[in-house]
């Protein structure tokens, strides 16, 4: 593992560069929030305790 040294002493490995350049990139795909993804994850759950309640009665 390289390390970069500046002026104030040693950082962080030098792969870990293109780590940051790869997220700092914009892909222009559609634009989902966390909030979203989670909404629609409990929706889904709720429907499927629906499903198994109903099937079950």
């Amino acid at each position: 593992m390289k390390f970069t040294q500046s002026g104030s002493g040693v950082s962080g490995p030098s792969s870990s560069i293109g780590i940051i350049r790869f997220f700092d990139t914009d892909s222009g795909g559609p634009k989902i929030t966390p909030e979203f993804v989670v909404g629609v994850s409990v929706v889904f759950a709720l429907i499927l305790v629906a499903l198994r309640v109903l099937a079950v009665s």
